[in-house]
């Protein structure tokens, strides 16, 4: 889970409740009192080390960039590593001078000593030394099966503290050991059977000491008989659960990559609470692991032939074009040719991407070039539809060969995903009541720029359109072989 910070020096940051790298074992069971309790183990929800670090010079109020202090020892935390959320979510980061803690969102790591935030750093935020903390907190499921019968007894659960009381849960992460955080955490015990009726959990705040090492205290009592060989193993009766205690800070001299490992112990009390069954576990701390990887803005555009006798535009082709050529071949003068070519885009890009298109000039007699609107016999020219409307970018009706030339019309394939600017079949403005709809390609030679023809506002994955040529010529045009070329651009948006 993540918690925001207020403006006060205990509040906790961020706690992230996901199982992501640790060790969560049982340990290297010691025998203590009569006997030892058996399966035991301590599981972490997040096995990821909370953050105690400092910010190093070179702080400017109104920046997002973040410097830390990344000399060993002077602090629990000296790499920016060590902020990478478990959850998968930005980490939040809690900086301030003891007075005063303000809440950051971090929204890219740079380097071991800087990182960036999102809002930019508040005056009082960047001076050497103040404090930088990003609390995780976990869920410890305690299992463990009962040794010896014991009336009216309790489990007690005693995870490591630091010795200072108040600085044991202050809601601040603590270097080598877990703070009970400033609203106290839960246990929650087994629910009742036979042997064991149990009452509400407890939680008590660095209350046992054992040798020189403090423990947090969390305890289920119970009345009733007990039994030998009870499991709590969270499936045949349920596990202890102790939630919200904050983890550790690095351990003074960590590894990065190694675990800090921790001793829990679990120890099973009589009716005057002494320990009369104890076992200890360990555990392992340790940073989450940064995978980053990056993805290159990508677009493919590929235009292939189409074969004669396909209906492309809601006719038959006549022709069969290629990648490179459209090959009308011998024009008539009482029907229409049809061709057609495919053109397909994928992109990444997360704003999509445009097709345009535009023809170096009209047909020309042997490629000549045609000047302005030609309409000479040594230039087929760019139809004008049966309302005399078409144009390089207005769209008419062209289904009577009354009307010569040379045009395009576009017939979307693919059905959802991408949007043509018109269709063959559109049937409202000048294309009304007609059978096909086209227009005339933009001309460079007459300076018009290129038209879009087709889009998408977002990632595409094989988007796929049928560009369709007609002509159809008068008969004055001059006999020879015509051509141009028709150019086109897609782009994405990244």
């Amino acid at each position: 889970m993540r918690e925001s910070f207020s403006k006060t020096t205990t509040k906790k940051i961020v706690t992230a409740a996901f199982v992501f790298v640790g060790i969560a074992m049982a340990g290297a069971y010691q025998k203590s009192q009569s006997a030892s309790l058996t399966n035991v183990s301590v599981t972490l929800s997040n096995s990821q080390l909370s953050f105690s670090g400092a910010l190093a010079a070179g702080n400017t109020v109104g920046s997002s960039q973040v410097i830390i202090d990344t000399t060993t020892g002077d602090w629990p935390s000296t790499t920016s590593a060590q902020l990478v959320s478990a959850d998968g979510t930005d980490d939040d980061v809690g900086i301030g001078n003891g007075s005063t803690i303000s809440t950051y969102s971090i929204t890219s790591i740079d380097s071991a000593s800087t990182f960036n935030v999102t809002p930019v750093l508040a005056s009082g935020d960047t001076e050497a030394g103040d404090i930088v903390i990003a609390t995780r907190s976990a869920t410890q499921t305690v299992r463990f099966t009962t040794a010896n019968a014991i009336a009216n007894g309790a489990i007690r659960i005693l995870v490591p503290s630091v010795s200072n009381d108040a600085d044991s849960q202050d809601g601040l992460p603590d270097a080598g050991n877990f703070d009970f955080s400033n609203s106290a955490p839960t246990v929650t015990c087994p629910t009742d059977l036979t042997g064991y009726d149990f009452v509400a959990g407890t939680a008590s705040a660095s209350a046992i000491t054992i040798g020189s090492q403090d423990y947090h205290a969390f305890e289920c009592r119970y009345s009733g008989a007990g039994a030998i060989g009870t499991p709590f193993d969270g499936t045949t009766n349920d596990a202890i659960v102790i939630n919200d205690l904050i983890n550790p800070a690095p351990k003074v001299a960590h590894t990065t990559g190694l675990a800090d490992t921790y001793r829990i112990i679990v120890q099973h009390l009589n009716s005057s609470y002494s320990a009369q069954d104890s076992t200890t576990a360990s555990i392992g701390v340790v940073e989450a692991v940064r995978v980053t990887a990056s993805v290159a803005p990508q677009i493919t555009f590929q235009i292939s032939g189409i074969a004669s006798g396909i209906t492309a535009c809601g006719v038959t082709t006549d022709v069969t074009t290629t990648a490179a050529g459209v090959p009308l071949g011998e024009l008539s003068i009482s029907a229409f040719t049809d061709a057609a070519q495919a053109l397909a885009v994928s992109t990444n890009a997360t704003n999509g991407y445009a097709v345009t298109v535009r023809a170096n000039d009209q047909l020309g007699r042997n490629a000549a070039v045609c000047t302005g609107d030609n309409t000479g016999a040594d230039c087929i020219p760019d139809s004008t539809g049966n309302n005399a409307a078409m144009s390089h970018t207005a769209s008419d009706r062209w289904d009577s060969t009354t009307f010569k030339g040379f045009g395009f019309s576009l017939d979307n394939v693919n059905a959802t995903g991408l949007t043509p600017v018109f269709e063959y079949d559109t049937t409202s403005g000048n294309c009304s009541g007609g059978t096909y709809c086209a227009r005339q390609f933009a001309d460079s030679e007459d300076s018009q720029a290129a038209q879009q023809i087709f889009s998408s506002t977002t990632v595409a994955s094989d988007h796929n359109l049928y560009v369709c040529y007609r002509a159809i010529i008068s008969a004055t045009q001059a006999a020879g072989d015509y051509e141009n070329h028709v150019i086109y651009t897609a782009t994405a948006t990244f």
